[in-house]
């Protein structure tokens, strides 16, 4: 009899406690801390980047592609606005936007303005062209009437407001080439540190697989939209220019306060599964 149930391996994986499971909430919580990795390391990426070009500066850059007026006297190029940070919300409400998030967080850029001329579409093209005559790498977006270019550690965006009153030139960082692959690297130490600390986080105790379980679900607005950008990244090969930040899905109207919550929530499971494997030894050392 007992030489019987020795023998019987099948029995024994279809009985084995928690496997299903702890491969589950591997995939689940490797999957979560991927995206989470992912926006930490285009982050860091970031970090160093250049200080944007002071306001005299930032005029004096443009002022060569912008077009003369026909008594040939020069447009005149004005400083509209300034976001100075790497990546900041561009109007925030008070402490309402850094509790909930809002959905104009942009890139650190110097706005500019110049008039439109009788046509602003053609404007934008004329300033592309010179643009292209300065050696700026030079791309059209025709569903858009956009043009972007891009030189050296600086992007420009040129666009013509809907009433033709004037034209925007937005002056930004270049993204660094740093960060695409530290966003990469980020996904894969997240990937591999969910998958081992997942399968622990199902045999855990029930306040921290609870706490557990309620933060990835909160964290999966973010986690679905930082992936989703990531694979865009990836098939796009945004190798310059000035995207959208990575991490900012985690920023935006509503997903911040979930996000927030959900990386609380996390941290607390990890804190209640480590004092209940400390408690255990504790006691095992005592016994």
């Amino acid at each position: 009899m007992a030489a019987a149930l020795q023998a019987d391996p099948v029995r024994t994986r279809i009985t084995r406690p928690g496997s299903g499971a702890r491969t589950a909430a591997a995939v689940v919580v490797a999957l979560t801390l991927a995206a989470l990795g992912a926006g930490f390391g285009a982050l860091l990426g970031w970090l160093g980047a250049p200080d944007l070009p002071t306001d005299d500066v930032a005029a004096a850059i443009v002022a060569p592609a912008v077009p003369v007026a026909a008594d040939g006297t020069a447009a005149v190029v004005t400083v509209s606005g300034r976001l100075g940070g790497l990546y900041d919300y561009e109007h925030p409400s008070g402490a309402w936007t850094w509790l909930v998030g809002d959905d104009d967080y942009t890139a650190g850029s110097v706005w500019l303005t110049t008039p439109a001329g009788e046509d602003g579409a053609s404007t934008v093209r004329m300033i592309g062209d010179a643009l292209t005559a300065q050696g700026w790498r030079v791309t059209d977006d025709p569903g858009t009437g956009q043009v972007s270019a891009v030189h050296g550690q600086l992007t420009l965006r040129v666009y013509s407001l809907g009433d033709d009153s004037s034209t925007v030139l937005r002056l930004s960082r270049t993204q660094p080439g740093r960060v695409w692959p530290l966003a990469v690297l980020g996904y894969l130490a997240g990937l591999a540190a969910g998958w081992l600390g997942g399968r622990r986080f199902a045999g855990g105790p029930t306040p921290a697989r609870v706490a557990g379980w309620a933060g990835v679900i909160l964290l999966l607005p973010g986690t679905a939209l930082t992936t989703a950008g990531l694979v865009h990244d990836a098939v796009a090969r945004v190798a310059d220019g000035t995207p959208p930040a990575l991490w900012g899905a985690y920023l935006s109207s509503g997903v911040r306060l979930l996000s927030t919550t959900g990386i609380a929530l996390l941290a607390g499971a990890v804190a209640l599964a480590a004092s209940a494997r400390v408690g255990r030894s504790v006691r095992k050392r005592r016994s």
